[in-house]
């Protein structure tokens, strides 16, 4: 169960965040826009999804 709940939730996760973060995260002089702020939850969210069903599947499959 350690193993489902690491690779479906806590990497995926992870990885989310550090998409998020290299979009969001301003260059020099850049100011943070709305559509940056969007563009990044977004990227976090798809990427907590897809990353979650396919490490959800790998976990399941170990078990």
């Amino acid at each position: 169960m350690l193993r489902l709940w690491l690779y479906g939730t806590v990497v995926p996760g992870v990885l989310g965040l550090v998409a998020m973060a290299a979009i969001v995260l301003p260059g020099d002089g850049d100011d943070l826009t709305y559509t940056r702020l969007f563009t990044g939850g977004g990227a976090l969210i798809a990427t907590c999804a897809l990353g979650g069903y396919i490490g959800g599947r790998v976990a399941g499959h170990r078990l």
